[in-house]
């Protein structure tokens, strides 16, 4: 018996099953993974199969900053005196609450406007420039405060209450609230990208099918509030179907639940 030749040929056979067992590896292996991908589709691929529909999403965020700020005491606010106020009975309430009635009503064009009532605020509101139109309801118009052209979303200390009167819609008077000493905390965080938020409201069941995202923006709600200050996050605003606002932590990506009262939007 030539030990030496079984020897080699034992090598061989081993040699040979090794390189089929390494071949069927991998073919088993590449069959996986494409059937992964079948059960699996993009993420795109799924909204699309639900109807679910979005624009062009904002690119030009990668990193922002937690926020501190605190309630604007107006009773110490020497801005009472100023002339945008003329024509109005003004009183201060708690001190953070400035309330106001006109001696004559502003009057609106039958479709009130946007512009129009922009135009009230930023001429007869002290600090008017520093709000933004959110929406209106009935007989109520409501802005936000805004930081770095960002809102603060549904913020009850950085609101403006417009009233109208049922005859002519016409403004009689507003309530004011307000942040100040507003700064920037620490280094900026890198924030999640929208496409990674619709994904969380997606698969957390706040997307619903053939829903269409209208309106996609970056700006601010309340993460921390205390009696004397406020620390805000960022968090993007998705607008769905022209009616329901969902807002996402832009840093930690959790959905986040405001409890100021919802707004219809007509912008």
């Amino acid at each position: 018996m030539d030990w030496s030749k079984i020897k080699t040929i034992f090598i061989l056979t081993f040699l040979v099953l090794n390189i089929y067992l390494m071949y069927e590896f991998f073919k088993l292996k590449d069959s996986t993974s494409q059937y992964e991908f079948i059960v699996e589709p993009s993420f795109d691929k799924r909204l699309k199969a639900d109807e679910i529909q979005y624009d062009e999403l904002p690119k030009n965020y990668q990193k922002d900053n937690y926020l501190s700020a605190k309630p604007k005491n107006f009773t110490s606010d020497e801005g009472l005196d100023d002339p945008k106020l003329k024509g109005q009975q003004v009183t201060v309430n708690d001190g953070l609450v400035l309330a106001a009635t006109l001696d004559k009503p502003y009057e609106l064009s039958d479709k009130l406007d946007t512009s129009e009532i922009n135009a009230f605020v930023k001429n007869h509101v002290l600090y008017g420039d520093q709000y933004r139109f959110w929406g209106k309801d009935e007989n109520k118009i409501t802005y936000y405060q805004k930081f770095k052209d960002k809102v603060f979303y549904k913020n009850i200390s950085g609101e403006l209450t417009i009233w109208l009167n049922t005859e002519n819609n016409d403004i009689v008077s507003y309530q004011q609230t307000m942040l100040e000493n507003i700064e920037e905390r620490s280094e900026k965080e890198k924030i999640i990208q929208p496409l990674k938020a619709i994904e969380t409201l997606y698969e957390k069941g706040a997307l619903k099918p053939k829903s269409k995202i209208t309106k996609v923006e970056l700006g601010y709600v309340t993460f921390v509030h205390t009696g004397t200050s406020q620390v805000l996050t960022p968090a993007w605003r998705f607008v769905i179907n022209d009616e329901e606002n969902l807002f996402v932590h832009a840093i930690e990506g959790q959905i986040m639940q405001l409890n100021n009262e919802e707004k219809k939007i007509v912008e």
